[in-house]
């Protein structure tokens, strides 16, 4: 990365381009920290759209449920994408459909006993990979990661919020 930067740099002298390595870091952790969750998830046959959905009911708290467009829109999915995760859910046994109690015309989406049990492994699994993943930093440094991390994500989301038409929206 450094060696990549100092090329640059050397191509384009007249250029700041001390934003390049970071995001270039970004990019190359993001393919690996994919690869970091579907490591996780496929011994439990989930992928990281299922998984998002049984962390997002199972966070909400008791009765573990919400309507599908609480969902997506937690979610920042379209409503056809969610529909097909919540049938693959339904099908399996993880997630069940009852109509709303406040309005019998929609309905709720809630784990079921399998969808929670399933969901606490997993989460079980994450916590446990993600502690092997960052034991190199202490205490301190994680916290300076996360705080770099989120000051990060906060500029990119407002660069979102600022109009930008092909900018993710925020999360």
């Amino acid at each position: 990365m450094d060696e990549m930067a100092r090329s640059w740099e050397k191509e384009f002298p007249q250029l700041d381009i001390s934003g390049l390595p970071p995001l270039v870091r970004l990019a190359r952790l993001s393919v690996l920290m994919d690869a970091f969750q579907r490591s996780v998830l496929g011994p439990f046959e989930l992928t990281s759209s299922d998984y998002d959905v049984l962390s997002t009911l199972r966070r909400a708290g008791r009765p573990y449920s919400l309507s599908p467009s609480q969902l997506y829109g937690q979610l920042h999915r379209s409503s056809g994408g969610m529909t097909k995760i919540l049938k693959r859910l339904d099908e399996s046994g993880l997630v069940g459909r009852e109509p709303d109690p406040e309005d019998g015309r929609s309905i709720r989406v809630m784990l079921t006993a399998r969808g929670i049990s399933l969901h606490d492994r997993v989460f079980r699994a994450f916590a446990a990979a993600s502690n092997r993943l960052l034991a190199k930093l202490d205490d301190r440094q994680k916290s300076e990661v996360d705080l770099a991390l989120k000051l990060f994500l906060d500029s990119v989301e407002d660069w979102g919020d600022d109009g930008n038409e092909s900018a993710p929206t925020r999360r």
